[in-house]
């Protein structure tokens, strides 16, 4: 959504949304070690799909979840492998669908393909 503004919350381990004029619209996500929370969350970006994307540091994943705060996917898990992170800190998604992460512990960008079943 043009205009609308994702914020991470590290520290409270949530995600907030606010509409371009700063309004508030939702706050998803809550401190735990279950899929769908957060331990030190870093690096947010969404798609052209909305979804969103979270970077955990402290998990080593990347979470996906729709507009509403729903967990829809998870990919990554600690290492040093390919699809593997130590850190991950920051996301970027490009007009073509691929999406980067930083992999701070490991001194690299690993680039994925979004792929989207309907």
């Amino acid at each position: 959504d043009l205009g609308t503004v994702y914020v991470i919350e590290t520290l409270n381990s949530r995600v907030q949304v606010f509409n371009k004029d700063g309004g508030l619209i939702s706050i998803f996500g809550e401190a735990g070690d279950a899929l769908g929370s957060f331990a030190r969350p870093k690096g947010i970006v969404t798609d052209s799909y909305g979804h969103i994307y979270v970077a955990d540091a402290l998990f080593n994943n990347v979470q996906v979840f729709d507009k509403t705060g729903k967990l829809l996917s998870v990919f990554g898990a600690k290492g040093s492998d390919s699809e593997e992170f130590l850190m991950p800190i920051g996301l970027y998604i490009d007009r073509n669908n691929y999406i980067y992460v930083a992999d701070s512990y490991n001194s690299r960008i690993q680039i994925f393909k979004l792929e989207i079943s309907e």
